[in-house]
């Protein structure tokens, strides 16, 4: 009797002070907005570091849902698969795996067009995360340090690294240009063949400077 007495209490409607039937109260859904540029960078900046972990990335997000995260992700993933491009991989937490030739080659390459923005470079190498290609250009720019080419580290900031840098393929043609015409900016230009006449000028201002300091 008592089951069927709460059952009954149950089933009855909730009054408003009023005297009306109040309809239930429903669960509101977070509004399904846009995505704007900004969170989309934010998006695709965390899910470089974070690949799939929805949480992780709707925190870094800061303005969306875990849901509309997923489902932005879902979405992300089809769009590179159309275009074939490179998904960032799962991260597995293990043993260290090494740097093969053919990454740190891509490395060198969004080195030099990226600096020390580690998120576009993960991009180029397509194999490590913007985490690992951090500890690895840190061990890069010690051993360049060790060797006397300090002058090829990228300066520090996340800022866009300028096309003035020298890469260490143009530093060897230079060195070599810089033997066999002394000071004579515009053949060693030409040699180089990827660098303007004043940026090679400022170049081997810079290197006679580091010839000097080293003796």
């Amino acid at each position: 009797r008592q089951t069927a007495m709460a059952r009954k209490k149950q089933s009855r409607p909730k009054w408003s002070v009023l005297g009306v039937a109040r309809a239930p109260l429903k669960k509101k859904k977070a509004p399904n907005l846009p995505w704007m540029p900004d969170e989309h960078e934010r998006f695709v900046a965390a899910f470089t570091l974070y690949p799939r972990k929805w949480t992780k990335i709707a925190e870094y997000v800061g303005t969306k849902t875990h849901q509309q995260t997923q489902n932005r992700g879902r979405t992300y993933l089809k769009q590179l698969e159309r275009k074939g491009e490179a998904i960032p991989p799962m991260r597995v937490y293990g043993p260290r795996v090494p740097w093969t030739t053919e990454e740190h080659e891509r490395f060198l390459v969004g080195l030099s067009t990226h600096g020390r923005q580690w998120v576009e470079v993960a991009k180029v190498v397509r194999t490590k995360t913007a985490k690992q290609v951090n500890s690895h250009a840190e061990g890069y720019f010690k051993r360049l340090q060790r060797e006397g080419k300090g002058h090829l580290i990228p300066p520090p900031g996340k800022g866009r690294w300028r096309s003035e840098h020298w890469t260490p393929e143009e530093h060897e043609r230079f060195v070599t240009a810089f033997t066999l015409y002394p000071r004579k900016w515009k053949k060693i230009a030409e040699y180089v063949g990827t660098k303007t006449t004043e940026q090679t000028k400022g170049h081997g201002v810079c290197y006679l400077k580091q010839l000097e300091r080293e003796g």
